[in-house]
C-alpha cells in the first residue's frame, strides 16, 4: 500500500512539473476583445440621458452625470460600462449621450449615442 502511495505521489509530481514547464497558450488579441453585452431579456427598457464626465478605456468605464430616469434611477453621477467596446473610443468628456437601460441593471449602458 505504501509503495502505491509513493508511486502515485511521484507520478503526480512529475505531471505537475511537466505542466509547469509548458509555455502559456498563445491568445489571439482579436479574440480577446470584449464582446457586446446582450440586453437583458424580459426587462423593462428605459431611455437614459446624461453628460459624460470621464472616459477610461483601460477600465472600460464611463463616468456620466445622468438625468433622472423615472422608475429606474434618480439623477446622479456614477460609473457605467458600455455594451460595446467601441463606445470608449467614440465618446469624450463633455458629450451629451443617450442610451438604453434596463430594470435591475444599474451598471451598463446599451446602444450609447452621442447627441449632436
Amino acid at each position: 500500500m505504501t509503495r502505491i502511495r509513493i508511486a502515485t505521489s511521484i507520478a503526480f509530481a512529475l505531471g505537475l512539473t511537466a505542466a509547469c514547464g509548458q509555455e502559456p497558450a498563445k491568445t489571439d488579441p482579436a479574440k480577446t476583445e470584449q464582446a457586446p453585452a446582450a440586453a437583458p431579456a424580459g426587462k423593462k427598457e428605459h431611455v437614459f440621458r446624461g453628460k459624460v464626465e470621464g472616459v477610461d478605456p483601460k477600465a472600460k468605464t464611463l463616468t456620466v452625470n445622468g438625468e433622472n430616469v423615472e422608475g429606474w434611477m434618480s439623477a446622479m453621477t456614477m460609473q457605467y460600462s458600455a455594451d460595446k467596446p467601441d463606445v470608449y473610443d467614440k465618446v469624450k468628456v463633455g458629450d451629451q449621450i443617450t442610451a438604453k437601460v434596463y430594470d435591475g441593471n444599474f451598471g451598463t449602458l446599451y446602444d450609447v449615442q452621442v447627441v449632436k
